[in-house]
């Protein structure tokens, strides 16, 4: 009787942990819910950024955008550490330039991205780097 609840907990422990693990990976453009790599950029056939984002990812510009504490919420767009704007600053990013667009919360992009909150409340940074980690 034990060794049949053993092998019962153990078959549902692995099953939980396979599920788990589906959940946290998109239907397309890579491994990660966070990253759009440069297979995925290129295979999204787009004629720009904007386009690869709608397509891939389109919950990253479908933020919810109200007012808080009276400032607007907003979404904004870094190419290599620049300040491009919003969103639609990836309509005039051809896809080509691109290596890896990555996805970051508002937490995230308030800590890493000194000075974006500065009369705005972001609740997102896409950032789209154009050359590999470590790159030139």
């Amino acid at each position: 009787m034990k060794k049949s609840r053993l092998v019962l907990a153990l078959t549902l422990l692995a099953a939980g942990s396979l599920w788990g693990c589906a959940g946290n990976k998109p239907a397309t453009g890579g491994s990660r819910s966070d990253v759009i790599d440069r297979e995925a950029i290129m295979g999204a056939a787009a004629m720009n950024l904007f386009e690869v984002v709608s397509r891939l990812r389109p919950q990253w510009l479908n933020v919810r955008t109200t007012q808080s504490f009276n400032l607007a919420t907003e979404i904004v767009v870094y190419q290599n550490d620049m300040y491009l704007g919003g969103p639609d600053a990836l309509k005039q990013i051809g896809p080509e330039l691109a290596y890896e667009i990555r996805w970051l919360d508002g937490v995230r992009a308030a800590s890493m991205l000194p000075g974006i909150t500065s009369g705005r409340h972001v609740v997102g940074a896409i950032i789209v780097s154009t050359r590999p980690p470590g790159g030139s």
